[in-house]
């Protein structure tokens, strides 16, 4: 009796139990990573950073964009924020990404006290390069407006002279459209939000 006769139902078992394996690997194991949802367009804006240059939406079309909107006088979350964002940035960095693919934007709702040298020190405090990172000023009432076409809910404490606001980083494809609304305090980590920006490459 031939081999393929003696064991032509064992093969046919194992083939079937080989196909099977391999579907339930590629189904539940390695699944196909799933695209980041498109979750409207990002407002226009344009804006002067520290030095005086424009930039704006249009100027860094083409870029994946993390935006982020604080205060320099924040008492809590801004400033470890933005020191989560400059690890970002330096991983960015090392991975040859930006400023040449993403680009970083960072917008004060506090124009009347954070000035250009208000910013320029509390960005160095906190490691920040500015290659590839705008830190943009503009008129109060409009930036706390571009935040709320953000989604990011700002109110000022008159009395106080300060700001409540939403913590979020907003991830902005290279076609202006808003991918995902970052956490900046829930225990996020730099590796978290580079695996996001790098999933739109």
């Amino acid at each position: 009796m031939s081999f393929l006769k003696r064991h032509g139902f064992k093969i046919a078992v194992l083939s079937l139990c080989a196909a099977m394996g391999v579907y339930l690997l590629f189904t539940y194991v390695i699944k196909p990573a799933e695209p980041l949802p498109m979750l409207g367009a990002a407002p226009a804006f344009e804006m002067q950073d520290i030095k005086g240059n424009v930039v704006s939406l249009d100027s860094t079309a083409g870029k994946v964009r993390l935006v982020y909107f604080y205060f320099a006088n924040c008492p809590d979350v801004c400033p470890p924020t933005t020191f989560l964002l400059s690890g970002v940035q330096d991983k960015l960095q090392e991975q040859g990404k930006l400023p040449s693919k993403v680009e970083m934007i960072s917008i004060t709702f506090d124009p009347e006290r954070d000035t250009p040298e208000v910013i320029e020190n509390f960005a160095k405090r906190l490691d920040v390069d500015f290659d590839g990172w705008h830190f943009l000023r503009g008129e109060e009432q409009a930036t706390t407006e571009l935040a709320d076409a953000f989604n990011i809910g700002v109110k000022k404490l008159e009395k106080e002279n300060t700001f409540i606001h939403s913590n979020l980083i907003v991830l902005v494809d290279q076609n202006g459209e808003i991918r995902e609304w970052i956490s900046g305090t829930d225990d996020q980590t730099v590796d978290y939000i580079v695996s996001r920006v790098n999933k739109l490459f």
